[in-house]
C-alpha cells in the first residue's frame, strides 16, 4: 500500500526542527562561559580608557554612597515609593524593614465594663538600596522631595583607584613570575603544595576584592531611614476588674468571713502580748501607789 505524501511531511518537519535545535544549549553554555571569563578578567585589568591624572576622570574607580534620615508623612507610602523608584532605574532593594517603636500604653476608664486602651508608637522604616551610580542623585532628590523634615543627608565619593591598581599589578606580577617550587632537604612536598595553594588563594582574594570595587563603582549604596510623627492607636477593651468581680451575695459572704478573720486575729494578738499587758497593769498600780505615798 502506498502512503500519501502528506502523511510524511509533518514527521519530516519535526525531525528537522529537533536536529537544528541541538546546538543551542552548547552555544548558550559557551556564551555564558565566555561572559564569566570576561567578568573575571576585568578584575585584573590595568587598561584605562582615559587620563588617570585627573581626579574626575571617568576611568578612576570612584565609589559613591548616600545616607539619608528624614521624617515623612506616611512611612509605608514613602517606603513603597522608594522601592518602585529603585526598580524603575534597574536597581535592587537589598533590605527593606518597617516596624513601630512603641512609647507607652495606657488603659483609661471608658464605661462601667470597658476601658480605652491608648498605645503610642512611631512608625519607622530602614532601607538599603543599590542603584546605578548615574541615578543616585535623582533617587536622593525624589526621597528628599517627599520629606517633611530632613534629619541629615550624607553623600560620599571615595576613590579606590590605587587599591584596585595595587591588587591588579600584584596579580599580574604573580602570573608573570610564577615559578615551580621544588622540594629540598628543608621542605617537603606538602609544604610546597601549601605554599602554592596560599599564593593562589591570595591571588583569588585580590581578584574578588577588585570585583567588589567594580560592583561598588557601578552601583551606589543608598541607606535610608524613615520615620513619621508619633501616632496613637485607640481601642476599646473589656475591663478585666469588672468581668472578674464576684456577685453581690458572694462579696457579702466574703466580707463577713473577712471581718470574722480580722476579729480572730485581734483576739489572738492580745493573747499573744499578755506579758506586756501584765507589765502595764503592774506599772499603773505602782504609779498610783507612789502618788498616794507622796501625798501623805
Amino acid at each position: 500500500m502506498r502512503i500519501p505524501v502528506r502523511y510524511l511531511v509533518i514527521p519530516a518537519i519535526v525531525l528537522a526542527a529537533c536536529g537544528k535545535s541541538a546546538p543551542y544549549p552548547d552555544n548558550a553554555a559557551s556564551t555564558t562561559e565566555k561572559s564569566a571569563d570576561q567578568y573575571t578578567a576585568s578584575a585584573d585589568s590595568t587598561d584605562f580608557s582615559g587620563d588617570m591624572s585627573s581626579l574626575t576622570a571617568a576611568s578612576r574607580k570612584r565609589v559613591r554612597t548616600a545616607d539619608v534620615r528624614c521624617r515623612v508623612t506616611d512611612v509605608f507610602h514613602a517606603s513603597t515609593r522608594m522601592e518602585q523608584v529603585v526598580s524603575s532605574v534597574q536597581g535592587i532593594v537589598v533590605e527593606s524593614t518597617m516596624k513601630n517603636q512603641y512609647a507607652g500604653q495606657y488603659d483609661l476608664p471608658y464605661t462601667a465594663d470597658s476601658l480605652k486602651r491608648m498605645q503610642l508608637y512611631t512608625p519607622t522604616a530602614n532601607l538599603t538600596l543599590r542603584v546605578p551610580v548615574a541615578s543616585l542623585d535623582s533617587v536622593v532628590s525624589i526621597l528628599t522631595s517627599m520629606a517633611v523634615l530632613i534629619d541629615y543627608r550624607t553623600k560620599t565619593d571615595q576613590d579606590y583607584t590605587l587599591a584596585y591598581l595595587a591588587n591588579a599589578l600584584k596579580n599580574k606580577k604573580a602570573g608573570q613570575h610564577a615559578a615551580k617550587v621544588v622540594t629540598d632537604k628543608n621542605t617537603t612536598t606538602l609544604d610546597v603544595a601549601k605554599y602554592e595553594d596560599q599564593q593562589e588563594e591570595t591571588k583569588v582574594d585580590r581578584s574578588i576584592s577588585n570585583l567588589k570595587i567594580l560592583d561598588d563603582v557601578a552601583y551606589a549604596t543608598f541607606t535610608v531611614e524613615l520615620f513619621q510623627s508619633q501616632a496613637a492607636s485607640m481601642e476599646t477593651i473589656i475591663n478585666p476588674r469588672y468581668v472578674s468581680r464576684a456577685g453581690f451575695g458572694t462579696e457579702v459572704r466574703t466580707a463577713v468571713v473577712d471581718g470574722a478573720n480580722l476579729l480572730r486575729d485581734l483576739l489572738l494578738f492580745f493573747i499573744q502580748v499578755w506579758p506586756l499587758l501584765i507589765m502595764a497593769v503592774l506599772g499603773w498600780w505602782g504609779y498610783r501607789r507612789y502618788r498616794r505615798m507622796s501625798v501623805k
